[in-house]
């Protein structure tokens, strides 16, 4: 998130005495995991200009790592929400390669980024003025095209048959989340992913789909009436 928002200069804190002591050079990494896990972080500190690792007591922590631990508790007192990304492999494990989707040609993001690259706008005055008007919440980072978000870091521009595949996957793959159409596509964003029709293919998807349907909240007002 902080090279998203093109910080050069972080401080990062963990109650972790053996984490702080292992990057700064005081302790040495003896197990082959912790080995991985160093290397990891050492290749990441050196996306910044300036990055410091500093360790806090574990008394001066304590949200932060009772956040950490929601994933495998129950807080059903809570009535505020809170957002947990649940990681389903190690980072040392290696990423990840998934099959190379063929986008369709052309699509929505063409005039964006013809506009952002070569100053071309398209030859229709209505679809010009279009361009123009919504340029300024995209930005252009290492040739891909990034939505800007309000309070969050920048999501990922995709075209349509990428976004079929983030559909599918979010409502009925691994991430199997059977709920509304807006929850669903508020996930989506929060994963890094944007398309100008999301909540409009999320809904088509969640009408179609039995599950959705039979555990959709009712209106029992309606069923009195």
């Amino acid at each position: 998130m902080a090279r998203k928002m093109n910080i050069s200069q972080l401080r990062a804190y963990v109650d972790s005495q053996l984490v702080a002591n292992q990057f700064n050079g005081s302790f040495e990494a003896h197990e082959l995991s912790m080995q991985k896990y160093l290397k990891l972080l050492r290749e990441a500190a050196e996306r910044f200009k300036f990055f410091e690792l500093s360790q806090v007591s574990r008394s001066k922590n304590k949200k932060a790592d009772a956040i950490s631990k929601l994933a495998a508790l129950t807080f059903s007192h809570f009535q505020k929400q809170v957002w947990v990304e649940e990681l389903p492999h190690k980072s040392i494990d290696g990423s990840l390669i998934d099959a190379a989707i063929e986008e369709v040609q052309p699509n929505w993001m063409d005039p964006l980024i013809h506009y952002f690259c070569n100053n071309i706008l398209p030859g229709d005055k209505k679809e010009a003025r279009l361009v123009c008007e919504r340029s300024p919440m995209y930005v252009i980072e290492n040739d891909v095209l990034y939505r800007k978000s309000y309070l969050g870091p920048l999501m990922r521009c995709v075209g349509p048959a990428e976004a079929a595949t983030i559909v599918e996957e979010v409502h009925s793959g691994s991430c199997a989340l059977h709920s509304g159409y807006k929850t669903i596509a508020a996930k989506i964003m929060r994963m890094g992913y944007f398309w100008p029709t999301l909540y409009r293919d999320v809904a088509q998807i969640v009408k179609r789909c039995k599950s959705c349907q039979r555990h959709a909240p009712q209106n029992r007002n309606q069923d009195m009436i």
